[in-house]
């Protein structure tokens, strides 16, 4: 009876560890990538302008043989700024499904082509996943900034991954901001 628990016990511990190696090696690496290892892009408004806001737009990489699914987008820190627009820019041609088309004036036209950030969007191997968002300064402040552009995505067997842009994208009025007001130094 104790050398069949042993066979039994061995046999499992076996199969966990087969398991386990093949699910490694079935796995393929990598993820989303930014080139990006800092800054960013900081503008101002003359002074006693209002409202004031700006489009930003930061693109990861897929440097992988694989489509990657796009779970979540989300700002790492915003100071003294209201992010009212985020969305993944696929820059696809016309007949992509799934996209929205905008004719809304208070955006660019080369972010119209735009998903939510909670579609599923799935980046394909070797493309590029571009974010575009908008940015509003607090009525009381004179300068504020978003810092980092968090993406997560899906691997396999529902593992998550995340990459953050570390960029920088600032706004103010009028000159003389300090780097810690706005992202930027000059601004």
């Amino acid at each position: 009876m104790d050398m069949g628990r042993v066979i039994l016990g061995a046999s499992t511990a076996g199969a966990v560890v087969l398991a386990v190696g093949l699910g490694v090696a079935i796995t393929p690496g990598g993820g989303l990538t930014t080139d990006v290892q800092g800054g960013g892009i900081c503008g101002t408004f003359p002074d006693d302008s209002t409202p004031v806001s700006t489009w930003f737009m930061t693109s990861f990489r897929n440097d992988t043989g694989h489509g990657i699914r796009v779970r979540d987008v989300r700002p790492a820190e915003l100071h003294r700024v209201t992010l009212t627009h985020l969305s993944i820019a696929t820059d696809p041609d016309a007949s992509s499904p799934g996209l929205v088309v905008t004719d809304d004036a208070d955006r660019p036209a080369e972010y119209g082509r735009t998903v939510p950030v909670d579609s599923g969007y799935v980046v394909p191997a070797h493309g590029e996943l571009d974010v575009v968002g908008r940015l509003v300064l607090h009525g009381d402040a004179d300068a504020g900034r978003l810092h980092g552009v968090l993406v997560t995505t899906v691997g396999p067997l529902g593992t998550l991954q995340s990459v953050t842009d570390p960029g920088s994208f600032g706004i103010g009025i009028g000159t003389g901001h300090a780097e810690s007001d706005i992202g930027c130094d000059g601004a």
